[in-house]
């Protein structure tokens, strides 16, 4: 079963993900990272994420549902796993022009669980944001246009979860040597998977 993990990039997301599932293993519970990011790379025909993320935001948009057919084939052949999905609600070209909704597709009201965002302040955003610069040019740089990538972000997941009628949990991140959100975001797949 699948829990959508969203947040713009640089808030830490696959940090609080990957701390999340060791946490879980040392628990000996089921649950793993699931990204598509390979997945999205054969189906563009590239080698590398760079090459990925060079690509218009409309290709990789037109890629997406090919993506989520064949994540939600992997789950069916175990729904006993908690799959935790690393990904975007909105994503946005590298210019920050256009932009894309995850669309709902006809399984998540059958495998999808709950949402998650990982969200934290815009300032410490774009603080990881420019210590990373050189290996993640891609990442728009101005604060105004994050505070408005996270702000789409939180609504639009808050639109999917209502409309897939799943709870949706907003978890802090100020921190990434923190432990406090993966133990938040272990707690609420916990509590999901029990309901």
């Amino acid at each position: 079963m699948f829990v959508h993990v969203g947040g713009v990039p640089g808030v830490g997301k696959t940090t609080v993900i990957a701390k999340t599932v060791k946490l879980a293993q040392e628990r000996e519970i089921r649950v793993e990272e699931i990204n598509g990011a390979s997945i999205l790379c054969s189906l563009a025909g590239v080698d590398t994420i760079v090459e990925l993320r060079a690509l218009p935001e409309s290709v990789r948009r037109g890629l997406r549902p090919e993506l989520n057919r064949r994540l939600y084939e992997i789950d069916r052949r175990d729904l006993q796993t908690i799959r935790l999905i690393d990904g975007h609600f909105v994503f946005f070209e590298t210019k920050g022009k256009e932009y894309g909704i995850r669309e709902i597709q006809p399984w998540d009201k059958e495998q999808t669980i709950a949402i998650a965002v990982i969200v934290a302040n815009p300032r410490t955003i774009l603080n990881r944001r420019l210590k990373a610069v050189t290996s993640r040019p891609d990442r728009q740089q101005d604060l105004n246009f994050l505070i408005r990538e996270q702000n789409m972000e939180i609504q639009v997941a808050g639109t999917q979860a209502k409309e897939l009628d799943i709870p949706i949990c907003l978890l802090s991140n100020e921190d990434v040597e923190n432990l406090t959100a993966p133990e938040k975001l272990l707690s609420f797949c916990i509590d999901q998977d029990d309901a």
